[in-house]
């Protein structure tokens, strides 16, 4: 039977946190008592500890099922620890190489911790204005590919200045509008807002982003270099967003989709230094590590012992060669003879 693997990392991930703790031990019992075990109790205090060694716990932690794994697995590993001591396992050679180990790493990582820590606080404080962001929704009119038009999708779509456009829905079309027609489509939707109607409800209507038309158009927060956007092609929106008031709607902008219109929804703020913490630390702890590194073999000296090279093997005993004679030369073709006018007679073989 395969184990889930999700489940199973899940699992490793709150097993070894805790081998951690009972690895370094905990400074003392507080807070609210959650579960005894022989004469040890574990503590609220000790899943806060959890959480701060292993912050992929957090999100589990903050729910009442995922908590209860958690603790679970906190149990399972204070049993095992208990049993373990009672055996006297704690005090074997191996279980003290381990721990002497463990410390040790656990000791090294706190000081990639700490730079860490300063990192992001000193990036984060200099960078405010990549943490800047605004709520946006919009309406997309899709472009047909290049290489692909289609004209005849181009007609199944209403106007929003036709009659009937209130009462039906446009048909989904999956190759979109020829630039034009998205264009003059995106300009009628534009007239409609100007009018006064609202905008969430032209976008359910007009909208062709099927991610979005459902929500009222939502794109949520972007920022002003937003990797989202810029993956689906489609900063020039954030790029409009942070030119435009609240509550105001944009020109029609192109992207390689399509025709967009974009209102903000939700004015300029600053992310919090909470929210952006865990993304600045994943992407600064590779090059913060690698320089940490660098520097400190620069201010401590790093030899590797070369092992000594294999002695060259002995020829065998039976076939000596001195170093000091030449190898003999392979002896010489023999000479052709020769051939005589008269040949004597041919000699008789000795017996």
């Amino acid at each position: 039977m395969k184990l889930n693997n999700t489940i199973l990392k899940n699992t490793l991930i709150t097993f070894t946190a805790v081998t951690a703790l009972a690895v370094v031990g905990c400074n003392g019992k507080s807070g609210k008592p959650l579960v005894k075990i022989g004469n040890e109790t574990i503590t609220q205090s000790d899943l806060d500890t959890l959480a701060r060694v292993n912050p992929r716990l957090k999100p589990r932690l903050a729910t009442p099922a995922g908590r209860e794994k958690v603790l679970d697995n906190y149990v399972e590993q204070e049993l095992l620890y208990q049993e373990s001591v009672r055996q006297g396992l704690d005090k074997t050679d191996d279980v003290k190489d381990k721990i002497a180990l463990y410390q040790k790493i656990i000791v090294a990582q706190s000081l990639m911790d700490k730079e860490l820590t300063k990192k992001v606080r000193e990036y984060y404080d200099n960078h405010k204005d990549e943490f800047e962001r605004v709520k946006i929704s919009h309406i997309m009119i899709k472009l047909a590919s290049s290489d692909t038009p289609d004209t005849k999708a181009s007609k199944d779509i209403k106007s929003p200045k036709d009659k009937n456009a209130k009462k039906e829905a446009p048909k989904p079309v999956s190759k979109g509008h020829a630039e034009a027609e998205a264009e003059k489509l995106a300009k009628d939707i534009q007239d409609k807002l100007n009018k006064g109607e609202d905008f969430g409800a032209l976008a359910k209507t007009y909208s062709e982003d099927e991610k979005t038309k459902d929500n009222q158009g939502d794109l949520s927060y972007v920022t002003i270099r937003d990797k989202r956007l810029e993956r689906w092609g489609w900063l020039a929106l954030a790029e409009k967003a942070f030119s435009l008031e609240t509550g105001k709607v944009s020109d029609p902008i192109k992207t390689k989709d399509g025709i967009h219109l974009i209102k903000v929804t939700e004015a300029k703020s600053t992310i919090p230094f909470e929210e952006a913490e865990t993304g600045l630390q994943f992407r600064l702890q590779s090059d913060l590590k690698t320089s940490l590194i660098e520097d400190l073999k620069k201010k401590y000296k790093v030899e590797f012992v070369k092992e000594a090279k294999p002695a060259t093997p002995q020829a065998p005993a039976n076939t000596p060669v001195s170093p000091s004679e030449p190898t003999p030369a392979a002896p010489a073709a023999p000479q052709a003879q020769p051939i005589p006018t008269n040949p004597a007679p041919t000699a008789e073989p000795a017996h």
